[in-house]
């Protein structure tokens, strides 16, 4: 049964006549004739009953009719729809991030999907890579942001973010930690791992690169405490003796706020891989497309580049008192 045969058939039952029917659908009559015809044996019993004024349906072609109708009118919606979603995209798109990457720009990719294209609802799920790469293959979510360790056969995976890691929290004297010009310093991996170090938890990608560079330097590290929440870490740091090793974005704001410094580690440098994932059999729907713009443009946008401070340290009360600057 092919789904012209019921436009035929509709036409035909609307018109009550083969040769008007046959007009209106730009098809010869015998065409349109052998077409219904066919449907008829397919269908098993006669549509219509054929006079000298045109054509009446049966009571089979009115059983019909009502079902065919029903079919044809939930196609045309549904095309309807998707023609609709070509111009102005909409629907529901998952997206899952480790919570480093949702707290730089989180908030930001809400924020310009609502404004660019109010139909698509974003929900958007932290967790770990391990979990996000979890969630992609079951199919609990349509897009995912995973650390470069989590590389997997299984999903596609385009390269969306390189950066350095830096250590971030307040100068201390005692611990021989220098105080950097502005808020951006430098400071050797072997600097960073003689302090009090507040990190991810050992199934954390952040953690993983750390550990592997760390035990290829031949070096020991101080890790006070263990915590995945990117936040709790910030607030640590700027209110205790302790330091974490993060990306700059994941800070940005304690730094322009001149809450914390950040030194950019060396010798060797840690750079964090962010990649982009997606399913490969999964059809990739307009609005899932419009999603990843806008991460692969939050991403471009975010000022990874070292920030001028909104305050300056100063020695005038003690090592690391600070005031606000003047510029």
């Amino acid at each position: 049964m092919e789904l012209k045969q019921l436009e035929y058939f509709r036409t035909v039952a609307r018109i009550g006549s083969f040769s008007q029917a046959s007009a209106m659908l730009m098809v010869v009559q015998p065409a349109l004739s052998r077409q219904i015809a066919k449907l008829e044996e397919e269908v098993g019993s006669k549509l219509f009953y054929r006079n000298g004024r045109g054509v009446t349906l049966t009571e089979a072609g009115r059983r019909f009719l009502d079902v065919a109708e029903r079919a044809l009118d939930q196609l045309e919606g549904v095309c309807a729809e998707l023609r609709a979603e070509k111009v102005v995209p909409g629907g529901t798109v998952t997206l899952g991030m480790p919570p480093s990457v949702s707290a730089m720009i989180g908030a930001s990719l809400l924020m310009r999907l609502r404004r660019t294209f109010p139909d698509i609802k974003l929900h958007i799920t932290d967790g770990l890579s391990g979990h996000v790469c979890e969630w992609m293959m079951s199919g609990k979510i349509d897009i995912g942001i995973v650390h470069e360790s989590r590389q997997s056969s299984s999903l596609l995976l385009e390269r969306l973010l390189s950066e350095a890691l830096y250590l971030v929290g307040r100068p201390d004297a005692g611990l021989g930690l220098v105080r950097p010009e502005g808020a951006i310093g430098e400071a050797t991996l072997e600097e960073v791992l003689r302090l009090p170090l507040v990190l991810q938890g050992q199934s954390h990608g952040l953690r993983r690169l750390i550990d592997r560079v760390v035990g290829e330097a031949g070096l020991a590290m101080d890790v006070q405490m263990e915590i995945d929440a990117v936040r709790t870490i910030a607030n640590l740091v700027r209110h205790e003796k302790l330091y974490g090793i993060l990306p700059l974005g994941c800070v940005i704001d304690d730094l322009r706020n001149g809450q914390v410094c950040a030194w950019r580690i060396t010798k060797p440098a840690l750079t964090n891989v962010m990649l982009l994932a997606t399913m490969p059999n999964k059809p990739f729907s307009p609005a899932m497309r419009e999603v990843r713009k806008a991460i692969q443009t939050e991403i471009a946008a975010l000022h990874l580049e070292e920030p001028r401070p909104s305050f300056e340290w100063s020695d005038a009360s003690s090592p690391f008192a600070f005031h606000e600057a003047t510029n």
